[in-house]
């Protein structure tokens, strides 16, 4: 009986520790994630356009497209869950079309935008550093016919 214990006991012990390996392994990959590139969204469609959301702003501050045809934006906000204003969260909204994207620390959020008529709409980011007051977190899509 003794034996049959001793046996269970040491079972018990190896799932333990396999299972907490394993969560220190997936702990060590996720932290890790932004230092290796790896980020959410997938490859940009062809003629997909990048804005970079910081707490220093957009870049660029002016992206341009043509009126009429959906186009693709991917959103990408590279800062860290760590900044004391807004958690590392952005924003990425256009009022004119009822757009608001929350976009994570870390991550990358492709929007489709809809064929739009030609004109400039303002984008902006009420979510940290002065919000919309703060002339960084604003920028403008020129849609041009």
């Amino acid at each position: 009986m003794a034996r049959r214990q001793e046996r269970r006991y040491r079972w018990r012990t190896a799932l333990i520790l396999a299972a907490g390996t394993g969560v220190i392994i997936l702990a060590g990959v996720l932290a890790a994630a932004p230092l290796l590139g790896l980020r959410s969204g997938g490859p940009p469609a062809p003629g997909a356009q990048t804005v970079v959301i910081s707490m220093a702003g957009f870049t660029p501050r002016s992206v341009t497209v043509r009126a009429g045809a959906p186009v693709q934006l991917r959103i990408e906000n590279p800062d860290s869950q760590f900044h004391t204003d807004g958690g590392g969260w952005h924003q990425f909204a256009i009022d004119e079309i009822q757009l608001d994207v929350r976009i994570p620390p870390h991550s990358t959020k492709a929007v489709t935008l809809p064929g739009l008529s030609a004109g400039r709409y303002e984008f902006y980011c009420d979510v940290c550093c002065g919000g919309r007051v703060n002339p960084s977190m604003i920028g403008v899509l020129e849609v041009s016919g």
